[in-house]
């Protein structure tokens, strides 16, 4: 068990990542990270590109097997037993070439970080033009958000995640120069539908997946880095946008600097 900062006091994502790992191995965790790992294999793989990195609660880059992208890039804030693919950060600093990813995906981490716009503004700077931004959050109209707030013993990690609502998110990505391209909500009645048959759990998540009621435990959200940024978009500035946003080919080792 792992004791925490009394009171309302935010502790930081790297404090909080080995107890929600804990809880990750537990049979909620377990159900819930497969429900997530599902659908997430449906999406990505839709996703292109040289280079991918994820930041998350789970201790590698699994999450990223479904997608086509060539390079996968491990970020996280613990001393990780990983190879040249992982990369040791703070979440709200991130040592990452900006506009050097075609995607990120964020695996919630805005749930538990300190500054979690600043750690939103961190990847979304990391992203090229063009580049998809995946954050799978908790969501706060579902099931899932009260029967956590109650919970005890492994749910008390919990208890310390802030739900943000997908609105809300989409307002910071507006600023960031982001626009949402996919909302999908998972998990509905989750933990309730833990203890149900598969095939009686299959009708209750297509009822909600087919009705479009917002009660998933958990969304997917996909948001696709804007080219023109602020400057109205004009037909004549084609031919030089084309040259702003040029790429080169380039290795991982190329794109990443150790964290000082």
């Amino acid at each position: 068990m792992f004791a925490f900062k009394a009171g309302s006091e935010q502790g930081t994502f790297a404090e909080y990542l080995p107890a929600v790992r804990q809880w990750l191995a537990t049979e909620r965790g377990q159900f819930l990270l497969r429900t997530e790992q599902r659908d997430l294999d449906l999406l990505l793989p839709r996703m292109f590109g040289h280079h991918a990195s994820t930041l998350g609660i789970l201790p590698d880059a699994s999450l990223l097997e479904a997608t086509q992208i060539v390079h996968k890039t491990f970020l996280t804030p613990l001393e990780e037993s990983g190879g040249p693919e992982t990369i040791r950060l703070s979440v709200t600093e991130w040592p990452v070439q900006p506009r050097s990813m075609n995607m990120v995906l964020l695996h919630h981490v805005l749930e538990f970080s300190e500054k979690p716009h600043r750690t939103l503004r961190e990847a979304c700077r990391a992203i090229m033009p063009g580049g998809r931004l995946v954050i799978v959050g908790f969501n706060p109209l579902s099931l899932w958000n009260p029967v956590r707030m109650l919970g005890c013993g492994e749910d008390r990690i919990i208890r310390r995640a802030r739900f943000f609502a997908p609105r809300r998110i989409n307002d910071w990505l507006t600023l960031l120069n982001f626009r949402q391209c996919h909302l999908h909500f998972g998990g509905a009645l989750f933990p309730l539908t833990t203890r149900l048959h598969p095939l009686r759990r299959k009708r209750v998540e297509t009822f909600f997946s087919t009705s479009r009621i917002p009660m998933g435990s958990f969304y997917i959200m996909v948001a696709v880095k804007e080219r023109s940024g602020l400057i109205p978009y004009d037909r004549r500035w084609r031919s030089t946008g084309n040259r702003l946003f040029g790429s080169t080919a380039c290795t991982a080792g190329d794109l990443m600097k150790e964290n000082t």
